[in-house]
């Protein structure tokens, strides 16, 4: 968890009609912090991973202009979703007197602030609640990136077995030392060091994929405005789960040295939700221009293996290999500090660099054994993305914020205003249950065709 010493004293900015209640921080952050634009290329990276090379399918279920539209859409709801989660987080750290607050410890200040008894009563619940759908989510990302590459390895390097498992199973092994390396390092700016690197290789290799596709005949005019219901709910539910970084929301606010830069009209939020969604759209709509009806469910296998292009693996390992530590320092974040000090108190002998290397290593032998173990992983995984991420991103921001500003709401703003953003909210919950239930759609399909 961010470190919990209080925070000096914060101005208070209030507009006219009272909708700014956040306290904002006049000074800066000190120890493991990072800047506003590490924190870009941190978020951006959590953000861009190996599912936005599958938009150009997720276009052509949809349709080129709905899927244009829809691309848009999804992004300005992820916008709105962080925007209120971390406006909210603000808010009540500072009336916790905490510097910063992880995702589970905000929904339990969301409850033990409450003015509903249930929710005050329950507090602990709704905290491991959170918890446990962030855990589902990164540590699934996490498996499905040592799969990514185990499998990218495996096709580049001559074949040793006739059994591909065990071919697999041999790359993966080898990938874990270097996993293994990577993730044992604890601070933010070492993380966010990885997060740039891992950008300039994803940059490279998302280059090379896009020059590849707008160098070809567009087939624009021949691919159809919208296709069907079940094709755009598909379309929906692929989007959503490209959207990767909702977990890292919290953990980068958390670590920015000005907490005010976050939200900002040109802060880290903003730009790093323009930058991800023009990608986004941008890869969605030259990888299906380019290929038309036949563009396949990653646009990787699109593009030649030869020459250069055989460099295009090489980059998209790399930059997986690094944003697995990115992934899984959301789950050593929320869960290593409870631990060391149930662990220490029951074991007081045991140094802390010991308990710390060792709850690092069991997670990242948990993704592994996931990896290997779980069949068609890469399939079933998004499952539990698009569900949880859409949770975190949709479901639980609106509910929250409302429960959060509750009582500020009903004594600074008028009626209409109560009503019109609560009105809002409710629509973003109920967008946010329709991606789920199209992401399970799409996803439960997925798993039939492949068994």
């Amino acid at each position: 968890m961010a470190d919990e010493a209080p925070r000096p004293a914060t101005g208070v900015e209030e507009d006219n009609d009272g909708r700014n209640l956040v306290e904002r921080n006049t000074t800066q952050r000190e120890g493991d912090v990072i800047s506003p634009t590490r924190a870009v290329m941190t978020l951006s990276k959590a953000m861009f991973n190996a599912g936005c090379f599958s938009l150009p399918y997720a276009w052509k279920l949809g349709g080129l202009w709905m899927s244009f539209i829809m691309s848009f859409v999804i992004c300005g709801f992820n916008w709105y979703g962080n925007h209120i989660l971390v406006r909210s987080s603000q808010h009540l750290a500072k009336k916790s007197e905490r510097s910063a607050l992880d995702y589970g410890h905000f929904a339990k200040k969301v409850c033990d602030y409450s003015d509903i008894r249930f929710l005050r009563n329950n507090s602990k619940t709704m905290m491991y609640i959170v918890n446990v759908t962030i855990l589902f989510y990164q540590i699934g990302m996490c498996s499905v990136a040592i799969l990514f590459i185990s499998d990218n390895m495996a096709f580049m390097l001559p074949d040793f077995s006739t059994n591909k498992h065990t071919e697999m199973v041999a790359m993966a092994s080898i990938v874990l030392i270097f996993i293994i390396a990577t993730n044992m390092f604890t601070q933010m700016r070492v993380i966010s060091f990885f997060a740039l690197i891992s950008s300039v290789f994803f940059i490279l290799g998302a280059i090379m994929i896009m020059q590849f596709c707008v160098r070809q005949p567009s087939h624009h005019a021949e691919l159809p405005f919208v296709t069907n219901f079940t094709g755009v709910v598909t379309m929906i539910g692929m989007a959503m789960y490209a959207f990767e970084g909702q977990t890292m929301i919290l953990p980068v606010e958390n670590k920015l040295a000005t907490p005010e830069d976050f939200l900002s009209p040109f802060g880290v939020l903003p730009t790093t939700m323009i930058v991800c969604g023009a990608f986004m759209t941008a890869i969605g709509f030259y990888g299906y221009t380019a290929f038309g009806d036949a563009v396949m469910p990653t646009i990787t296998t699109n593009v030649p293996t030869n020459g250069l292009y055989a460099t295009v693996s090489v980059f998209l390992m790399l930059q997986a290999l690094l944003g697995h530590s990115i992934a899984l320092y959301v789950v050593f974040d929320m869960f290593f500090n409870g631990f060391r000090r149930k662990f220490s108190n029951r074991f007081p002998n045991v140094s802390k660099f010991i308990v710390d290397k060792g709850f690092r290593l069991f997670w990242v032998l948990v993704t592994y054994l996931m990896a290997i173990l779980v069949p068609q992983l890469e399939i079933m995984i998004p499952l539990i993305g698009v569900t949880s991420g859409t949770l975190c991103a949709l479901i639980y921001p609106p509910i929250f914020e409302m429960i959060t500003f509750w009582t500020d709401w009903k004594s600074m703003l008028t009626y209409r205003e109560r009503m019109v953003k609560i009105a809002i909210n409710c629509f973003v919950i109920c967008i946010g249950a329709f991606c789920i239930i199209a992401g399970i759609y799409t996803n439960v399909l997925a798993i039939y065709d492949a068994f």
